[in-house]
């Protein structure tokens, strides 16, 4: 269930961004799933890599799990940073009401 949901949250964040070239996005991408996370890949990921470690029913990847997460953290603290440099108040407006992983 967890890596349908995961494969299911990645195709819709894709779908939502579509051709935007991220570097340089003209607009914030707000469509759905970015109506419930402002960094619904990231999430997905995460989830994605959780269900192999059920699936393979290995310790390991719940070993490295804490590294994973704080790697992905440090990434989207760049990354929103960058988001406040270049949509500033629509950025802000966007961060109150979204959350930024659930």
């Amino acid at each position: 269930m967890l890596l349908g949901l995961s494969g299911a949250t990645i195709a819709a964040a894709v779908r939502a961004v579509g051709t935007a070239d991220l570097e340089n996005a003209p607009s914030l991408v707000t469509a759905f799933p970015y109506t419930h996370s402002r960094n619904p890949m990231y999430v997905a990921w995460t989830g994605l890599y959780v269900a192999i470690g059920l699936r393979w029913n290995s310790i390991w990847p719940f070993v490295f799990l804490p590294l994973v997460a704080g790697w992905t953290h440090l990434v989207v603290r760049r990354e929103e940073a960058a988001l406040a440099r270049s949509f500033d108040a629509e950025y802000r407006a966007y961060c109150a009401e979204v959350r930024r992983y659930l």
